[in-house]
């Protein structure tokens, strides 16, 4: 059974063709793209054929491509892929404990809505969050 339908992959192929046509990539170029990719990666380069394939709704990125693609785009992983959640990444840099990737399973995959609220509340309001989690997570230890 394929997880991923036609029409997922070609709603991914829409929001990623107008946004490398945004930052001024030559859509009709999956060598320059996949080029100008890989300058950014510091993972596996990617081909160009893959490339084709992202571009022609034959095939979607891997997870660490994805992050970095969105990245590159300045949008939000999840809206790239799925086209929900905010479209703009939170511009505030990152610290190295927030970098952390974590891959969620189908059934985790809900959160990801709330985290992506968290991530967008002041210093102040994560610690007060923060605080409020670990209370509950002691309560619920005992």
């Amino acid at each position: 059974m394929e997880h991923t339908t036609e029409q997922q992959r070609a709603a991914f192929s829409d929001r990623l063709v107008r946004e490398l046509k945004r930052i001024g990539q030559p859509v009709d170029s999956p060598t320059q793209i996949a080029r100008a990719f890989n300058r950014r990666f510091a993972g596996e380069p990617v081909k160009a054929q893959a490339v084709r394939k992202w571009l022609f709704a034959e095939g979607l990125p891997g997870q660490l491509k994805l992050l970095a693609l969105a990245k590159w785009l300045g949008v939000s992983a999840q809206w790239l892929r799925y086209g929900v959640g905010s479209k703009i990444e939170s511009s505030s840099p990152l610290s190295e404990q927030q970098t952390r990737l974590v891959l969620l399973s189908r059934e985790d995959a809900r959160i990801i809505p709330l985290v992506d609220k968290l991530v967008r509340l002041s210093p102040r309001d994560i610690r007060l969050v923060e605080n409020m989690v670990q209370l509950m997570s002691e309560s619920n230890e005992k």
